[in-house]
């Protein structure tokens, strides 16, 4: 989730400045962004997203900067890195992009070939991190059902 300080929202923060810095939290974009160590600077959405951009979008009262895997007209499919599952987001949700983020005092722009190689790859390879948790997931499944807890 991403705070916002002395502003009643993060459109009032783009609207004013043009651009918004926070520090990120939570792990569904890892490992390109650290819990509570990496900050991101988004700005507002010009024109329509693309595959690979990292959308900020509105998901009940908390805001969440998840990728962009594809563009569907009114709504986009998007995952968090470190997720396994997709979700449908209406356009009408996304509240700005994400343009670059820091890491260890580094800026690195979303535009920057070595980060475009990252994100191509880690949505390529997601499917086969889904597949490494398969059995981990079954067997909880299994153990859950025999020892009569509920699965979580």
């Amino acid at each position: 989730m991403i705070s916002v300080e002395n502003y009643n929202s993060i459109e009032e923060v783009l609207a004013e400045k043009g651009w918004f810095v926070s520090t990120i939290s939570g792990v569904s974009m890892y490992p390109m962004l650290r819990n509570r160590k990496d900050q991101i600077l988004v700005k507002p959405v010009e024109g329509r997203l693309k595959p690979y951009d990292v959308a900020l979008y509105h998901v009940g009262g908390s805001n969440v900067a998840h990728r962009v895997l594809e563009d569907c007209g009114d709504h986009y499919v998007i995952r968090g890195d470190n997720c396994m599952s997709k979700e449908i987001v209406p356009c009408a949700d996304v509240v700005g992009v994400v343009t670059g983020f820091w890491r260890r005092g580094r800026f690195i722009e979303v535009t920057d070939r070595r980060y475009l190689r990252y994100a191509r790859f880690w949505v390529a390879v997601n499917p086969l991190v889904r597949l490494a948790h398969y059995p981990r997931i079954i067997a909880s499944k299994i153990y859950h059902g025999l020892s009569g807890k509920n699965s979580v």
